[in-house]
C-alpha cells in the first residue's frame, strides 16, 4: 500500500508514521472533544492511510480539536 503525496506530507508534518497505529482507540477514549467529532481520533489513521484526505479536510472535526495531545500521551507507539 503505497501513501500518496498528500498523505505522505501529513506524515511528514505530523512526524508520525500511519502504519504504525494498533487500533487500540486510547486516543479517541484520552480525547475531549470526542463526542463532538464526526472522525474519531483513532479513524483519522485510518483516511490518511486510505488517502481520504479531503474528508478529512471536510470534517468537522479538525476544528473540534482542542490540541491539548491527550491524545498523543496516550499513545503506546
Amino acid at each position: 500500500m503505497s501513501i500518496s503525496k498528500q498523505a505522505e506530507q501529513i506524515r511528514e508534518i505530523s512526524g508520525v508514521n500511519p502504519y504504525k497505529c494498533m487500533k487500540c482507540g486510547k486516543c479517541s477514549a484520552s480525547c475531549p472533544s470526542f463526542n463532538e467529532m464526526d472522525i474519531k481520533p483513532h479513524q483519522f489513521v485510518s483516511y490518511v492511510l486510505n488517502d481520504d484526505i479531503e474528508s478529512l479536510v471536510n470534517s468537522k472535526s479538525l476544528w473540534k480539536c482542542l490540541s491539548c495531545f491527550a491524545c498523543i500521551e496516550r499513545c503506546p507507539r
